[in-house]
C-alpha cells in the first residue's frame, strides 16, 4: 500500500494585472508561473518560449578551453581518442553524441561503456589497462570520471592527456586530469549547473565546433540530449530546460533510424512525443540494455543508418526490457517481504536491505519505488563480497553526503544528492547500516517526514477539456524543478480497470462521478497496487497525447484517498464467508448450493467439463452470492473479481486448476492461438485467454511473445486486444531464452500464491 501523503491545497494569490494580460490564456498558467517564482514578464517569456531564452555560452563550463585545445591537437595530429561513457541512458546518449560529433570532424574515435555486471560504474582498472596496451592518445570521459583519481593518474603516467566531462557530485579533491568539465564546479544557481552528462557533452561539442569554425547540427544532437535529460531526471532550470524544449521538437522529426525503430516498437507517434514518453517508455527500454547486458551496442543503435541492424537491435531491446520489468517486479516483492518480516527495518529512519541474488541492474529502480511507498531514504544492495548497490533519497536529504559519513567502511561511492551508488566488504554491512541510519536520523531532524503533494487546483470531471489541457501544456516540458500541474478530483468511483504493459505493470482506470461523467486515468507502475474499495478523491495530472492518430486527453494517476463517504461505506460493508476448501466431494457440495439458490454465480477457470456452470473472470457480473471454484492466480485478480461482482456471500472451494505447469500451459496457449487464427480471424483478448488458461494476463503476454520468438506467430497487442497471425520468420534463440525464463518464473509465482490461498485463513485473503 502506498504511503499516505500530505495534500496541500493552493493558496489564493493576486497577480499583477500586466502579468496576467501578458501571459494570456487560462489564468492557471500565469498563477502557476507566479507560484513557482517566475514573476517577471521577461522570465516568463523565456520560460514559455525557448526562442526568447538566451542560452549560456559553452565557454562558461570550467576547463572548456583546455578541453578544446586538447581535442583540436588530437584532430590535427590524427591521434586516437577513447571516449569512456556509462551504461545508463545519460551515459549512452553522451557517448553516442561525442563519438558521432568527433567522427564528423574527422576524428579517430573509439569508445567503451562499462558492462554493469562485470565492471560496475566508472573506470575499471583492468579494462583500462587493456586499452593502454592496445593504444590510444587521449581519454575523454562522459557522465563519469569525477572520482577516478587512481585511474586518471595511471593514464597521465602513460603520458596521455585526460579530459573529464561529468556532472556528478565533486569529491573532496579533483582527479589529476588535464581538464575537468563539470558544471558542479560552477556556483549554485548558474544556468549550466543542472546539466546532466549528455548536456555537458552537448555544450562541449557545440563550443568545439565553434572553435573549429564548423557548422554544428544542433537539432541532430539535441535529440540525444533530450533523451538523457529526461532519463537522468535532471533539474529543468534555465539551459537544461531550454535544451529539452529544443530537443523534444527535434525528436518529433528524428532522422535516426534507431529511434524510429524504437518508436515503432513502443507504438509511439513521434509528432506527439513528450517527456512522459521518454520517461516511461523510451528511457526504460534503453536503460534495460545497460542494466542487464552490454550497452555498447546502444551507441550503434543511436547512430546507425542501417535499417536492418536497427531492427535487430530493436528486437533485443524489447526482450531485455521485458526481462528488466520482470526482474524489477521480483526484487520489489522480495524487498517488501523483507520489510514485512522486520519491523526494525520497516520503521527505521532509512531502509537498508541486502540480498546476494538481486540483479544489480534493477535495485536502483526498486529503491526509487520504495522511497515513494515509505517516504524515507532507501539503499538496496546485492552481491556476495564485496556487496554493492544503489541509494535513493527524499527531499531535504543529500544521500551522497550521508553515505560519505561512513566512507571508512566503503570500497567506493558516488552520485547526486538524490541518488548514489556504493560498494563495501560484506562484513562491513552491519556497521554501515547502523552508522548510515544514525547519520540520516540526525540530518532529518526537523524535516517534515510525511511526503507532500502540492495541488494546483480542483476540477470536476466535466471541466476537463482539450482547451484546458492545451493551456496546461504551455508550461511543459515537466520534470524536477517544474512538476506537472496536479488537480484534485473529488468523490469518484471506479467504473472499470484494465492492466497495461507487457507484464501488466501499469493500469488504465476509468473513473466516474456522481453525475455519470467519466475519465480514463493512466496509473504508471500501478499494476500491483490495490484499487480504492469505495468512493475516493484523486490527484491527477493532465496532458495531451496521440493514440493511433487520434488526439486525446491523457490523465495520469498521482495519489488517492478514500472520501468520507467511501470510509463510511467500507466501515458498513460486510461479507459472509463459507469455507469449503478441502471438502471430500466438492462437485456434490456445489450442486447443493446451486439447487438451493439459482442466482449463485460460479467463478471457475481452466479446462472444465462442458456442462459445468462456471464462468471465467471476464464474464462475471454483479451478484449477491459468488462461488470461487478454482483458486485465483493472484491477489490482484481476486480483488478485481470482487470489485466487479460485489458479493455479500462468498463460497470458497479454491480447487487447483489443471494444466498449470509451464509446458502444459504453453501448449494450451498454443492451441488457443491456433484456434483464434483459424476460427476467430486472429482476434481475441488477453483477459479471455487468461481466464481460459486460469492464469494471469502477464503470463499470457509473455507466453505470446515466447511463441513469437519461436517464429510461430506474429503478435500485435493493444491494451487488452490481441491480434494474431501465422509467421514465416525464423526463431530468435536469445529472445526464446529471455521470455522462457520470465514465463517459468511467473508461473512459479502463481503456483506459490495458489499454495498460499489454499492454506491461509480466508480473513487474511478476502476483504473483511
Amino acid at each position: 500500500m502506498l504511503l499516505e501523503k500530505h495534500w496541500i491545497l493552493p493558496e489564493d494569490i493576486e497577480l499583477p494585472s500586466d502579468f496576467q494580460e501578458s501571459i494570456g490564456g487560462d489564468p492557471l498558467v500565469a498563477q502557476a508561473l507566479y507560484r513557482r517564482g517566475i514573476q517577471t514578464l521577461q522570465a516568463a517569456n523565456a520560460f514559455l518560449d525557448p526562442d526568447a531564452f538566451d542560452p549560456c555560452s559553452p565557454a562558461a563550463l570550467p576547463d572548456s578551453e583546455t578541453a578544446w585545445d586538447l581535442l583540436q591537437e588530437a584532430l590535427n595530429r590524427d591521434q586516437s581518442i577513447l571516449v569512456w561513457g556509462d551504461f545508463d541512458v545519460d551515459g549512452q546518449t553522451a557517448t553516442a553524441l561525442l563519438v558521432e560529433a568527433l567522427r564528423e570532424l574527422g576524428g579517430r574515435v573509439d569508445y567503451h561503456i562499462p558492462i554493469r555486471g562485470q565492471e560496475s560504474h566508472g573506470i575499471s582498472t583492468k579494462v583500462l589497462e587493456t586499452y593502454i596496451e592496445s593504444g590510444f592518445d587521449l581519454l575523454l570521459t562522459c557522465d563519469t570520471g569525477i572520482v577516478e583519481h587512481e585511474n586518471v593518474l595511471r593514464v597521465r603516467q602513460a603520458d596521455k592527456p585526460v579530459i573529464i566531462s561529468d556532472h556528478h557530485t565533486l569529491g573532496e579533491t579533483l582527479p589529476p586530469a588535464n581538464a575537468i568539465v563539470n558544471p558542479q564546479r560552477l556556483a549554485p544557481g548558474h544556468p549550466l549547473r543542472t546539466l546532466p552528462g549528455v548536456g555537458v557533452a552537448y555544450k562541449l561539442m557545440q563550443g568545439f565546433y565553434q572553435r573549429m569554425r564548423k557548422p554544428f547540427r544542433a537539432a541532430h544532437y539535441l535529440e540525444l540530449t533530450a533523451l538523457g535529460i529526461v532519463a537522468d531526471v535532471a533539474e529543468l532550470h534555465q539551459d537544461t530546460r531550454y535544451l529539452l524544449q529544443k530537443g523534444l521538437a527535434s525528436l518529433h522529426q528524428t532522422g535516426r533510424i534507431g529511434l524510429q525503430t524504437l518508436y515503432s516498437n513502443a507504438e509511439l507517434n513521434p509528432l506527439r512525443l513528450t517527456e512522459t514518453h521518454i520517461g516511461f517508455q523510451i528511457g526504460p527500454r534503453l536503460n534495460a540494455v545497460g542494466r542487464l547486458a552490454d550497452a555498447n551496442p546502444m551507441v550503434e543503435f543511436l547512430t546507425t543508418q542501417d535499417t536492418g541492424r536497427a531492427r535487430v537491435l530493436g528486437t533485443q531491446i524489447e526482450a531485455l526490457n521485458a526481462k528488466r520489468r520482470f526482474a524489477t517486479r521480483q526484487v520489489e516483492k522480495a524487498a517488501e517481504a523483507k520489510l514485512a518480516a522486520s519491523p526494525d527495518d520497516r520503521h527505521s529512519p532509512a531502509i537498508v536491505l541486502h540480498h546476494p541474488d538481486w540483479p544489480g541492474g534493477v535495485v536502483g529502480i526498486v529503491a526509487s519505488r520504495l522511497v515513494d511507498q515509505y517516504g524515507k531514504p532507501v539503499i538496496l544492495l546485492t552481491g556476495e563480497d564485496p556487496i554493492h548497490g544503489s541509494a535513493r533519497s527524499i527531499k531535504g536529504l543529500n544521500i551522497t553526503e550521508s553515505i560519505a559519513s561512513q566512507s571508512s567502511l566503503l570500497n567506493g561511492f558516488g552520485g547526486h544528492p538524490m541518488a548514489a551508488g556504493l560498494s563495501m566488504p560484506a562484513e562491513n554491512l552491519p556497521a554501515f547500516k547502523y552508522g548510515f541510519q544514525a547519520a540520516v536520523e540526525a540530518r532529518l531532524e526537523g524535516v517534515e517526514a510525511l511526503p507532500e503533494i502540492q495541488i494546483d487546483g480542483e476540477l470536476n470531471l466535466d471541466e476537463i477539456s482539450f482547451e484546458l489541457v492545451e493551456q496546461i501544456e504551455r508550461l511543459a516540458p515537466f520534470g524536477p524543478g517544474n512538476p506537472p500541474l496536479r488537480f484534485l478530483l473529488r468523490e469518484l468511483d471506479i467504473a472499470s480497470s484494465a492492466s497495461l504493459g507487457s507484464q501488466g505493470e501499469h493500469r488504465q482506470v476509468t473513473v466516474s462521478d456522481q453525475e455519470g461523467n467519466t475519465q480514463r486515468i493512466l496509473w504508471w507502475n500501478g499494476g500491483d497496487e490495490p484499487l480504492p474499495e469505495a468512493q475516493f478523491d484523486l490527484i491527477c495530472t493532465l496532458s495531451l497525447s496521440d493514440y493511433k492518430g487520434h488526439r486525446q486527453i491523457s490523465a495520469e494517476w498521482v495519489d488517492y484517498r478514500l472520501s468520507e463517504q467511501g470510509k463510511q461505506a467500507i466501515a458498513e460493508a460486510q461479507i459472509e464467508f463459507v469455507d469449503l476448501r478441502g471438502v471430500p466431494f466438492p462437485e456434490k457440495e456445489l450442486q447443493k448450493h446451486l439447487e438451493a439458490n439459482q442466482e449463485i454465480q460460479v467463478w471457475a477457470e481452466g479446462p472444465l467439463p462442458e456442462d459445468f456452470a462456471g464462468k471465467p473472470r471476464h464474464e462475471l457480473q454483479a451478484c449477491d452470492k459468488l462461488v470461487i471454484w478454482t483458486s485465483p492466480p493472484s491477489q490482484n485478480v481476486l480483488q478485481e473479481v470482487l470489485r466487479v461482482t460485489h458479493p455479500r456471500k462468498l463460497i470458497v472451494f479454491g480447487l487447483e486448476p489443471t494444466q498449470t505447469k509451464p509446458k502444459a500451459l504453453l501448449e494450451r496457449l498454443g492451441g488457443l492461438v491456433k484456434y483464434t487464427i483459424h476460427h476467430k480471424g486472429g482476434e481475441t483478448r488477453l483477459t479471455q485467454l487468461a481466464g481460459v488458461c486460469a492464469t494471469e494476463v502477464d503470463v499470457i503476454r509473455v507466453g505470446l511473445k515466447l511463441w513469437e520468438a519461436m517464429g510461430k506467430i506474429e503478435v500485435d497487442l493493444e491494451g487488452d486486444q490481441v491480434r494474431l497471425n501465422q509467421s514465416s520468420k525464423g526463431s530468435d534463440q536469445a529472445n526464446i531464452n529471455t521470455y522462457s525464463e520470465i514465463f517459468q518464473a511467473l508461473i512459479r509465482e502463481i503456483n506459490a500464491y495458489r499454495n498460499y490461498f489454499s492454506t491461509s485463513k480466508l480473513e487474511n485473503l478476502l476483504p473483511k
